[in-house]
C-alpha cells in the first residue's frame, strides 16, 4: 500500500470513528469532564479540527487557515482567531475558560477542514507526499509523512479520549465495533 493511501485511510478511519462517537450526544454530554483537570469532548473535537486546520494550511499550503479567514472563531465563541489557538499548550486555567460551542457549529467546521484536507491530499502525487518538507510550529521542519505520523498518532490519543468521554455517560457502546475498518473491508469484499 502507498504511504499516501495509508494516510488517508487512517485519517478517514478516525474521522468516522469521531463522529460516531458524538453522534446523538447533547451538549451538555459534550461539555462534560470527570474533574476540572479534563477536557472535554467537545474541547478534543476542537483540538481535532484547530490542529488540522493549522497544519494544513499555515504549514502546507503557506495559506490563511479556514480559522482566520473565515467567522468559525466567532461561531465557536474563540474571536478574535488566533492562528496558534489550537489547544496545545493550555494551562489548567485555559482549559477551565474554555467554553463547549455549539455542536452543529462545531461539526460544520470539522467538516469544513476535513474537505479541504481529503481535496489537498487527493492533489499530491506519491513524490510530493514524500517531498514536501513542512514547517514545525514547534521549530525546525520535518517531512510531510513525519507530519502526518504526529497527527495519526495525535487523532488515535484523543480519539480514544473521546470514545472514553462517552463511555463515561453513556456505557458501553457495542462491544463488537472495531473502528470501522473491519466492517467497511467486509462490505468491500
Amino acid at each position: 500500500m502507498e504511504l499516501k493511501l495509508f494516510v488517508q485511510g487512517c485519517f478517514e478511519q478516525h474521522y468516522n470513528s469521531m463522529m460516531r462517537a458524538v453522534d446523538g450526544l447533547s451538549p451538555a454530554e459534550m461539555a462534560w469532564t470527570p474533574n476540572d483537570q479534563c477536557s472535554s469532548i467537545a474541547f478534543l473535537v476542537w483540538h481535532y479540527a484547530r490542529t488540522l486546520d493549522r497544519w494544513l494550511y499555515s504549514r502546507l499550503k503557506g495559506d490563511a487557515q479556514l480559522w482566520e479567514s473565515g467567522d468559525w472563531a466567532e461561531r465557536l465563541g474563540r474571536a478574535p482567531a488566533v492562528e496558534n489557538d489550537t489547544g496545545y499548550g493550555f494551562t489548567l486555567k485555559d482549559l477551565k475558560a474554555y467554553q463547549a460551542p455549539d455542536t452543529a457549529a462545531l461539526l460544520e467546521y470539522v467538516a469544513a477542514i476535513r474537505k479541504e484536507s481529503i481535496e489537498y491530499f487527493e492533489s499530491l502525487s506519491d513524490s510530493d507526499f514524500n517531498g514536501l518538507i513542512v514547517t514545525n510550529p514547534r521549530g525546525g521542519t520535518i517531512t510531510l509523512p513525519i507530519m502526518c505520523q504526529q497527527l495519526i498518532w495525535e487523532f488515535n490519543q484523543h480519539g480514544g479520549q473521546i470514545g472514553y468521554l462517552r463511555g463515561e455517560q453513556r456505557g458501553l457502546e457495542d462491544p463488537g465495533y472495531s473502528g470501522g475498518l473491519l466492517e467497511s473491508l467486509a462490505q468491500n469484499a
